[in-house]
């Protein structure tokens, strides 16, 4: 009898959180798999069996609004699985298929991803324990609805909206127990350059994005998602030798061919591939190394997003190296990063920025900084790779897992 744990992700060769998808190798998006450490920790560890509950929505990542294009595209599911099994180098021998949701057990620990929005289907009929990642969550008050009708058990990410986002608490009402954990660096990211070789400067990078819908408008007033990278890419004079910036809007100033209603589906669908292949390319900011970047200076700043969550690029600053600059918020404090000594803070202006900069650039302050750089890169290397994360996040999904069955008795 095969005793080994068995997690469910649901349709995971469409899920970009965990592998390159076909959006990835088929139209060049950009590759952010934010959690490919986890899937890569259960495939290396044999006491897991790994699942891939395929659903009704094949090609899931187009999310397509033609249910006829959807029904044919539905055909082909399976063999878009196998052949992005193949693209991520997984052996698809590793990965039990599951097709139909009557094969998830009870005792499984089903993993669903927010951002995915097609991982809620069919779930409401599930009965096992579901842990729903809120990693890049939407922000629209009637997504709380939709979290509570799939009967998700806890919610999981990086940062706890309940305590740190204003938004979340304002429109969102799922009372269910939240697990944390910490970003986690790619394995390139690497400390390569002496610190007294870099350039004392501050290296600022980050995408800007903006959301207009009226749930982040109401609640913050401008839809620029990261106000702070969004004021150093917009002052490069007042930032004059303190810092090198490289953050960049998404859309590139470029919005893309409109779809409108009255549109044929021929035009539609032109436009909609159009949109996907030649808009929010980022040509520019995906064009340099990143590592090579981080490596070239002392000091680097990853703006926050106003949700109160900070992005992935710090923990890679910091594993290269660089003494991060960021706002004193209580997620840092969640993953265990004293300000002082792992990083430094500013309160969010450009004034105060660019004051903190100049204090670190100073002679007298080298040392100083050159020791937060090394104790925030100690740090983050020893809590927030991959294997420690990954099995920190599953010991806690399975505690808690465990407390869900108590509770009904199983």
């Amino acid at each position: 009898m095969d005793k080994r744990k068995r997690i469910v992700f649901v349709n995971l060769h469409s899920d970009w959180m965990l592998v390159k998808s076909a959006a990835v190798y088929l139209f060049k998006y950009s590759a952010a798999i934010k959690h490919g450490y986890l899937l890569k920790y259960l495939l290396d560890h044999p006491e897991y069996e790994v699942c891939n509950y395929i659903n009704d929505r094949g090609f899931s990542w187009l999310r397509n609004d033609s249910i006829g294009l959807m029904k044919f595209l539905n055909m082909f599911r399976f063999a878009e699985n196998r052949k992005t099994m193949k693209v991520n180098g997984i052996d698809s021998k590793k990965i039990t298929v599951l097709k139909s949701a009557s094969e998830i057990k009870p005792d499984d620990m089903v993993v669903l991803y927010n951002v995915c929005s097609d991982n809620y289907r069919g779930m409401d009929g599930v009965h096992a324990f579901k842990a729903l990642s809120m990693l890049h969550f939407h922000g629209i008050e009637g997504e709380s609805d939709v979290i509570r009708r799939a009967d998700v058990s806890c919610l999981f990410g990086e940062v706890n909206l309940e305590t740190n986002c204003e938004l979340y608490r304002r429109y969102y009402h799922v009372d269910k127990p939240w697990i944390t954990h910490p970003f986690v660096f790619a394995e390139r990211f690497q400390n390569r350059v002496p610190f007294g070789q870099r350039k004392n400067m501050a290296f600022a990078t980050g995408t800007i994005t903006y959301k207009h819908h009226k749930e982040f408008v109401e609640t913050y007033i401008d839809p620029c998602d990261q106000p702070t990278r969004k004021q150093i890419k917009d002052n490069p004079e007042f930032f004059k030798d303190t810092v090198y910036c490289t953050s960049s809007d998404y859309l590139e100033d470029d919005a893309g061919k409109k779809v409108n209603e009255t549109d044929i589906l021929p035009i539609k669908l032109y436009k909609k591939i159009y949109n996907r292949t030649h808009v929010g390319k980022q040509k520019k900011y995906y064009s340099f190394d990143m590592v090579e970047a981080f490596n070239n200076y002392k000091m680097c700043i990853v703006g926050e997003e106003i949700l109160g969550i900070p992005g992935i690029g710090f923990v890679e600053g910091m594993a290269c190296g660089c003494a991060y600059i960021g706002q004193d918020m209580p997620a840092y404090r969640d993953w265990g990063l004293i300000p002082g000594i792992h990083y430094i803070t500013y309160d969010g202006t450009k004034e105060d920025l660019k004051r903190v900069i100049e204090y670190y650039q100073m002679d007298d302050h080298q040392t100083e900084l050159e020791k937060i750089a090394r104790t925030g890169c100690e740090y983050v290397r020893t809590h927030f790779n991959g294997d420690a994360v990954a099995q920190q996040l599953i010991e806690k999904l399975e505690e808690q897992q465990k407390l869900w069955l108590e509770q009904r008795g199983k």
